[in-house]
């Protein structure tokens, strides 16, 4: 005969002994996928699902790129779920997730209602505790991000900027959001945050093309658009801390750099920055500043409908950051614009405002993204003066002293030698064998100059070649997919490939 559960005899589930589901608990799968007239999901502070606010009033979110990101509505005062609304529980909008910030009660006309305002979850990065790396040399924008958010439950994800800087952080500096916030203008990139999963992404600066078009009598109500040429600029003579120019790293060697890609007008500005004392840096930094001076500022902010969950109009689905088409032939616009801010209107997305481009930023956010008021990274000169004349201090190389294996390479052959470094302790070391190559690969991805150095140091005494060869293979692709011709650069051996 059968028995089940006997007490006593069967026992299941036994406190202490037989656990289930020990783990925290999986964050459950949004209820909606698609912004436009999504409901607005409650849930506790542990993350349990409490209900679905279908009553909800006015949901409108406010967001700018890498800035400004909150979520208000209201709620009628009699509906059951405002038990719901408490501070610090979490409204979901799709797969975007938010902290209840105030809670008001307010009469209008009448009828008593709740008015909450929200912030989005990464917003609490700004109450974590201190930092424990203050410093970086040659580092990434994802090493940086790392120590940044190490310890916050937040980690680093998608970073597409591989460029280097030596960042100096203000020590005792606790709050991480400001400083992962600055460094979209060193690097030249933007921060995303992603509050379904804590990560934060770094993207390059370029939107997504929407294919969508907002055009006047379609889905655009209203538009005021605005055109300045007031600080626009052609020849930027740049200046460093004790008068240093940019003339050592000017590949003509003058202290100016210009740009007349709108006009050929000479329109000169001269600029001081005591923040930098690498002239690499500040060429650098100066020609992405003048690519964007030297063209007008254009602002368009208007009033749109989403129209995407009509019919047949799915591909006019338009988010914060794409790339959209604009056409009013009134007034002569044909542009296509990047959406940088919005408020966007859930409920009602024909009365949402979208803002594209956005006013200049200043010239000294263009240069370092440093803050007169409060300055938070700062670049370093580590390298002396004199080398500095000679080398560009940027190296795109990853690893390339072999103190992470090998990491960043693809190695066919090669050993890591643990002793014998030269500006480390290890070194890269390859064993000749009768008939086999060996090699050692890694591609990099470098920036906008016209002319790069390659430099190493070979152990290669006593060195008997033979029939074979040592050499530095190089292949440069370019983004449009041609190449130019291998370069070999022979060490011993052989002369050609």
């Amino acid at each position: 005969m059968l028995k089940y559960n006997q007490l006593g005899v069967g026992r299941y589930n036994l406190l202490g002994k037989i656990r289930y589901n020990s783990q925290p608990p999986q964050r459950q799968q949004p209820l909606y996928s698609r912004l436009s007239n999504a409901l607005l999901v409650v849930y506790d502070q542990d993350g349990n699902r409490l209900g679905v606010l279908e009553n909800a009033d006015d949901p409108i979110l406010e967001q700018e790129i890498g800035s400004v990101d909150t979520l208000t509505f209201s709620l009628p005062y009699n509906d059951p779920k405002r038990e719901y609304i408490q501070n610090e529980n979490i409204i979901e909008v799709v797969n975007q997730r938010y902290f209840i910030r105030d809670v008001s009660k307010v009469r209008t006309g009448g009828r008593l209602e709740l008015v909450v305002y929200c912030e989005a979850t990464w917003y609490d990065l700004q109450y974590t505790e201190p930092m424990k790396v203050w410093s970086w040399q040659d580092a990434t924008p994802e090493q940086i991000m790392s120590d940044i958010l190490d310890g916050t439950g937040w980690t680093v994800g998608r970073v597409e900027v591989t460029e280097r800087r030596n960042l100096q952080l203000e020590e005792g500096l606790t709050n991480r959001l400001k400083a992962l916030r600055e460094l979209p203008n060193v690097f030249t990139g933007e921060l995303w945050f992603n509050t379904s999963n804590n990560t934060v992404d770094f993207l390059r600066p370029e939107g997504r093309d929407s294919g969508a078009s907002i055009v006047y009598r379609k889905n655009m109500k209203e538009i005021e658009v605005n055109y300045s040429t007031k600080d626009l600029v052609t020849k930027l003579y740049l200046y460093g801390k004790n008068n240093m120019t940019i003339e050592d790293a000017h590949p003509e060697g003058l202290p100016y750099i210009e740009n007349y890609q709108y006009t050929t007008k000479k329109k000169v500005l001269i600029v001081k920055d005591e923040r930098f004392t690498n002239p690499f840096h500040l060429y650098e930094r100066g020609m992405y500043a003048l690519s964007i001076l030297s063209r007008p500022t254009a602002s368009y902010v208007m009033k749109v409908a989403d129209l995407s969950r009509m019919s047949g109009l799915s591909h006019e689905q338009f988010a914060l950051g794409d790339n959209v088409f604009v056409y009013d032939k009134e007034l002569g616009i044909n542009e296509k614009k990047r959406i940088v801010r919005w408020k966007y209107n859930i409920k009602k997305p024909w009365e949402s405002e979208i803002e594209l481009e956005r006013p200049q930023p200043t010239l000294s956010d263009l240069l370092s993204g440093v803050q007169e008021a409060a300055p938070v990274l700062e670049s370093e000169d580590t390298v002396d003066r004199q080398d500095l004349l000679n080398l560009s201090v940027f190296n795109y190389l990853m690893n390339s002293r072999a103190d992470d294996g090998f990491n960043y390479w693809t190695n066919n052959g090669w050993e890591i030698d643990p002793v014998n470094g030269y500006s480390g302790n290890a070194s890269f070391k390859a064993t000749a064998e009768e008939g086999k190559t060996k090699t050692l690969k890694q591609i990099v991805y470098p920036s906008h100059r016209d002319s790069y150095s390659i430099s190493m140091r070979v152990a290669a005494e006593n060195l008997q070649v033979g029939r074979g060869r040592v050499g530095v293979y190089i292949r440069i692709k370019y983004a449009d997919g041609t190449e130019d011709e291998p370069i070999w650069l022979s060490l011993a051996g052989g002369e050609t490939i």
